[in-house]
């Protein structure tokens, strides 16, 4: 269950958030929604790929934490194994909320930071407070705001991605079949990659419309990071050998 509210420093200002990444705080997931300005960092450890957005019908660029669903091989007793972590999960567990203004007398919907009561990263006796002791923002809430609003432009960014993928026809389904090191066979589908042979032979046009919106780069970034699914195998396997053998 969630509880989101609107974050105050009144209502609030006990706050904590627990440090970290452990198990049991909602982190047991396969995949993350991600934007085009993480590709740079997120390309060293992470398959990037797409999924379709079922409200939208957008597809959104995620990266695989697991090779199922409710599975993070990124996460472990010690925290989270990676030099970098999705704005997404960093993000927890504030969010994005609207709040209907009427400046110059105009309706508008102005995005304010919300919080999961409920989450179980949130405390009232340990961890970073969010609000320091007369009422101003922590270094953590000046983090989180600053990741909240890039997420809310990269919504938007996103989706101009999307459209400009499937209008140049990059966008190709993909079933990712493979094999453990104990004998195990698995598909992993649902997934859509870059169409490396449909970006080879695109024009001048269209190559220069990817690199005006800045998404040229960003593609190239994406096959980049597909030998990081080799690397979530090993991950894999290497969890599997410590089972079989404790002592390993």
């Amino acid at each position: 269950m969630s509880k989101h509210a609107l974050l105050d420093n009144v209502t609030h200002k006990d706050l904590k958030i627990l440090p970290g990444y452990r198990e049991g705080q909602g982190f047991d997931i396969g995949t993350a929604r991600v934007f085009p300005m993480e590709f740079g960092e997120l390309q060293v450890e992470y398959p990037i790929v797409l999924t379709r957005n079922k409200e939208s019908g957008h597809f959104e660029p995620v990266v695989l934490l697991g090779l199922s669903s409710n599975e993070n091989l990124f996460l472990n007793t010690n925290g989270w194994d990676a030099r970098y972590i999705p704005l997404a999960i960093e993000r927890q567990p504030f969010l994005i909320g609207f709040q209907e203004t009427a400046e110059s007398g105009m309706p508008q919907r102005q995005p304010m930071v919300h919080i999961d009561l409920d989450h179980p990263k949130v405390s009232m006796t340990e961890g970073q407070p969010v609000f320091l002791q007369h009422g101003g923002e922590s270094p953590l809430l000046e983090r989180i705001s600053s990741v909240l609003l890039t997420i809310h432009q990269g919504n938007e960014i996103n989706q101009t991605f999307s459209k400009l993928l499937v209008g140049l026809d990059l966008v190709e389904s993909s079933t990712m079949e493979f094999t453990l090191a104990n004998g195990e066979k698995h598909t992993l589908g649902g997934l859509h990659i870059i169409n490396e042979r449909r970006l080879s032979e695109l024009n001048g046009d269209a190559l220069e419309a990817l690199h005006q919106k800045g998404f040229l780069q960003s593609v190239y970034m994406m096959l980049a990071s597909m030998p990081n699914f080799r690397k979530l195998i090993d991950r894999k396997n290497a969890i599997l050998s410590s089972q079989t053998d404790p002592g390993a």
